[in-house]
């Protein structure tokens, strides 16, 4: 069975632009691989950063298909597969990949996975792994590199200020996406500080938090494995597309429905939008929080002076 898997695993890495393939148990297991390593430890560090985005999308979308993350020096690509929710894919490539060529092979592949997994690996995989939160703070301690360091919890997102024109520009922005996209569903902005724009009245405060937490995800993934800054990110699901876009002091998001558009084109169109946003807002002003002594007193009960972050890196 193993031969068999990493053929299949093997006719997506022939695809030009690929580089490793790995599949990954939900926990960050890595069961099979095909690409370029030199050594294991390079696909367990894929696999244990890759599930983590899975699990942040799984929160978002449910059982979506793929998820793509973009940056200027490669692409990472996640797919579910069908009927097997503790397993996906994870396919990292060259910048320019061949990504028609891509998702024609991964559909006509992943359900052969599936098959080969339920025959011959049913029962036989070590079991998905839990921990406890004792064992989880034992398991963050031993990331410190340094005997005796405290952890220190670093905020660095700075709080920005919108004036109205900006806002109505970005307002006007996000309408004519929605006139020129077919079947949007939702179109907004959410920057550091909590500030959310949107066309008419904004209610879906969950969807705007999960779409920044998705996103800041994805880039610590990009970070992780290329030392690149992640650029957009596309889910694709069951009913539609799920895009988000990097913006100076934030992010991007839109939300469409199925019905026909062609991917290459939606791109090509919100590339030109997300230019023009991001010139706006790489205009407005930003600042770092100022924290009362009540909340300053409050953070630090307990916590030695030298172990807290503010803002900006000042302790």
């Amino acid at each position: 069975m193993t031969g068999e898997l990493n053929e299949t695993l093997q006719d997506i890495r022939e695809i030009v632009g690929v580089e490793n393939v790995v599949l990954v148990q939900r926990d960050g297991l890595p069961v099979a691989s095909a690409g370029v390593w030199f050594s294991k430890e390079e696909v367990f560090s894929v696999a244990s950063s890759t599930c983590a985005i899975f699990g942040v999308a799984r929160l978002v979308h449910g059982n979506f298909r793929y998820l793509l993350m973009e940056s200027e020096t490669s692409k990472v690509f996640l797919a579910s597969l069908p009927n097997y929710p503790n397993y996906f894919l994870t396919v990292t490539t060259a910048p320019r990949v061949n990504l028609a060529a891509l998702l024609i092979e991964m559909k006509q592949n992943l359900s052969r996975i599936a098959f080969l997994l339920r025959q011959h690996l049913e029962g036989k995989l070590p079991p998905l792994r839990s921990y406890s939160p004792d064992d989880t703070q034992k398991i963050l301690q031993g990331f410190a590199v340094v005997e005796g360091a405290g952890m220190k919890q670093n905020v660095s997102y700075p709080i920005i200020t919108l004036d109205r024109a900006t806002a109505l520009s970005l307002r006007n922005i996000m309408r004519q996406i929605s006139d020129t996209i077919p079947n949007t569903e939702s179109v907004f902005f959410a920057l550091n500080g909590g500030i959310r724009i949107s066309l008419g009245g904004f209610t879906d405060d969950r969807l705007a938090a999960m779409s920044f937490a998705l996103y800041d995800a994805s880039e610590r993934v990009i970070r992780t494995l290329r030392n690149s800054s992640l650029e957009r990110v596309l889910c694709e699901t069951e009913t539609g597309r799920h895009f988000i876009y990097s913006v100076p002091n934030g992010v991007f998001s839109l939300q469409v429905t199925h019905g026909g558009q062609k991917l290459g084109l939606m791109r090509l169109l919100l590339k030109h939008y997300i230019t023009e946003a991001s010139r706006l807002l790489e205009s407005v002003s930003a600042s770092r929080a100022i924290i009362p002594d009540d909340l300053r007193e409050l953070l630090l009960m307990g916590v030695s002076g030298s172990d807290l972050l503010l803002p900006g890196g000042e302790p």
